[in-house]
């Protein structure tokens, strides 16, 4: 795999050093970070992508800055904003907020350029939905040292239903989505953080889940999960999903059949549904945990 080459100058050393910490912890920024605190010595490297800062650039030419030498070279800017006048460069993402947030507006401009390499893993335990959620807790746990997890239960009745300050999850973020509004479109934008891990509110009722259609579905996977800054997302589910391909989407999925004495009877009509429905590939999917 090639790596292309993105510099970041700025004034502050211990800035550049915990941001490039960040970005590189991501293995699908598929970027070898380069830091500069002198746009000079920066420009000699012929940077492809430059994000820069304004101090960065007031301290190279009093706030102006020569587009000949940036555009032959064919370097593609992006402004770190900062609290000096911005010189006219844009796209720009804002300088003092959380690695996270920053790297998120940097998948947004190079949405083209970057690796979708977030897994999706669904958990499912049919016969007891809280305990399915305890492991996904467990798992996402474990997966935390590829890097931020978010678990997002689609239970009936979640563990965690009650530790959102605002009541803000999953549905609202559909509800934006059919909206298209300037802002709040990203998954993080409506998660909260417990721990080590990262949570996304469940749906308040099963009827407003039931309000998403395939293609719904379909967007949440594909850029709500796939794009995200998570390494791994964890979905659970207490009964089978509305569409089959919610399973399907996952790239695998652990599933607790049950202690009751019905667990081999469920495991049977599982299969016996997915044969019916020609999608005996899920079967692959499938790992069963304890």
């Amino acid at each position: 795999m090639v790596y292309r080459q993105l510099c970041i100058c700025d004034v502050e050393p211990v800035y550049l050093k915990r941001l490039a910490a960040y970005l590189n912890r991501h293995p699908g920024f598929l970027w070898k970070i380069k830091t500069y605190t002198d746009l000079k010595v920066c420009l000699k490297e012929r940077p492809e992508i430059l994000l820069v800062s304004g101090s960065a650039i007031a301290q190279y030419t009093e706030g102006e800055i020569d587009p000949e030498l940036l555009n032959s070279d064919g370097c593609r800017m992006i402004l770190l904003e900062d609290d000096k006048d911005n010189p006219g460069i844009s796209p720009a993402v804002w300088k003092y907020q959380s690695a996270a947030r920053l790297y998120e507006d940097l998948l947004e401009i190079l949405a083209e350029e970057v690796l979708q390499n977030t897994e999706v893993i669904g958990v499912y335990g049919p016969a007891n939905g809280p305990e399915a959620e305890f492991f996904a807790e467990k798992l996402g746990k474990e997966y935390l040292k590829k890097g931020e997890v978010l678990i997002v239960p689609l239970t009936e009745f979640s563990i965690r239903s009650q530790e959102t300050s605002d009541g803000s999850g999953i549905g609202e973020w559909f509800y934006y989505q059919s909206q298209k509004p300037a802002g709040k479109n990203r998954l993080s934008d409506w998660s909260y953080t417990l721990g080590e891990l990262d949570y996304l509110r469940g749906f308040q009722t099963i009827y407003d889940r039931r309000e998403v259609g395939l293609d719904g579905w379909r967007d949440f996977y594909r850029e709500g999960l796939r794009k995200s800054r998570y390494s791994t997302v964890i979905l659970v589910f207490d009964r089978l999903p509305d569409y089959m391909e919610m399973f399907m989407w996952c790239d695998e999925i652990y599933v607790k059949w049950g202690d009751d004495g019905f667990g081999n009877l469920r495991k049977e009509i599982f299969e016996k549904m997915t044969s019916y429905m020609e999608i005996n590939e899920l079967k692959n999917k499938l790992k069963e945990y304890e």
